[in-house]
């Protein structure tokens, strides 16, 4: 769960950083009428080159422009009415607030909001890059301290050292298991290229029946497989099929796409076994043997 919200994390600060530019362009072109040149001074040192910061700059002004939040007059950009009471009733609240919410939930003994915390706080340095007063206001306004925020990470590297850990044991559980040839499985989509297994395994095998189990597909399964003569039933849901017929079987799998998507049954071939369901095909063994195919 904690790697879920951490890459979750860096998705939302991508976006969010656009979303920043936009309000700070708002703050500063609230505090004066401002060039474009003078917008691109100010944001230049946060992007790799001039061509991404111009690139940057320019989207966010045709957005804020499409949003109806500024205008341009001459050479100067300025705020709209709507962009004024954005300013006035958005921007002006530095996050601070929801920090100091979630930084009181926390109480510095969990993790459950650590994205919120760290997303809240970096667009709030981001606003506070153009708007200095924020920092100030921020000094008054915070109920939180720098040592909660430490003890939030404290918590962090502790998390990432026991799945470090974790990772490590369980990969010499997972060498261990391989080298004892334990089961393994493997899944792919049921056509041409995956369907070279059956053929695959019955030559290893040296397979002249395969045996085809419809137990799991029911009555529907059953009726198709009776339909077709080279399929010879042997109880009431067992069907037994030459290998040296296998194109039939591949023929009526694929002659339609109904029949890959509503046939489910079984293939035993010796230690491997091969379920047909869904238009997949699922094939179980010892690892040796899926390790083959995995790497085909």
């Amino acid at each position: 769960m904690f790697f879920k919200h951490f890459f979750l994390l860096l998705f939302i600060i991508k976006n969010d950083k656009n979303m920043a530019l936009m309000e700070s362009i708002l703050l500063q072109i609230s505090q004066n009428k401002t060039k474009y040149n003078d917008l691109l001074l100010k944001i230049r040192p946060n992007y790799s080159s001039e061509g991404s910061a111009r690139a940057a700059l320019s989207r966010a002004l045709k957005n804020l422009i499409a949003f109806g939040e500024i205008t341009k007059t001459n050479d100067f950009y300025e705020l709209t009415e709507k962009g004024k009471q954005i300013v006035e009733n958005k921007l002006k609240n530095p996050n601070l607030a929801i920090i100091n919410d979630l930084l009181n939930k926390t109480k510095g003994t969990n993790l459950t909001y650590v994205d919120e915390i760290i997303k809240n706080i970096h667009i709030y340095l981001e606003k506070a890059k153009i708007d200095p007063s924020l920092l100030k206001m921020g000094k008054t306004g915070a109920t939180f301290y720098i040592s909660d925020l430490e003890n939030i990470k404290k918590l962090v590297d502790k998390q990432i050292s026991n799945y470090t850990h974790l990772s490590e044991t369980l990969q010499k559980q997972i060498n261990t298991l391989q080298e004892q040839n334990f089961e393994d499985a493997a899944s792919f989509n049921l056509d041409e290229d995956s369907f070279e297994y059956i053929y695959y395994f019955c030559k290893i095998y040296n397979i002249n029946e395969l045996i085809i189990d419809c137990a799991i597909g029911g009555p529907e399964t059953i009726s198709f497989f009776e339909k077709h003569s080279k399929f010879t039933k042997k109880g009431e849901t067992t069907f037994i099929l030459k290998t040296e017929n296998i194109a039939d079987l591949k023929k009526i799998l694929f002659e339609s796409f109904e029949n890959t998507m509503n046939l489910k049954f079984k293939i035993y071939l010796e230690e491997i076994i091969i379920k047909v369901e869904f238009g997949r095909l699922y094939i179980t063994g010892s690892y040796n043997q899926i390790n083959k195919i995995k790497i085909k």
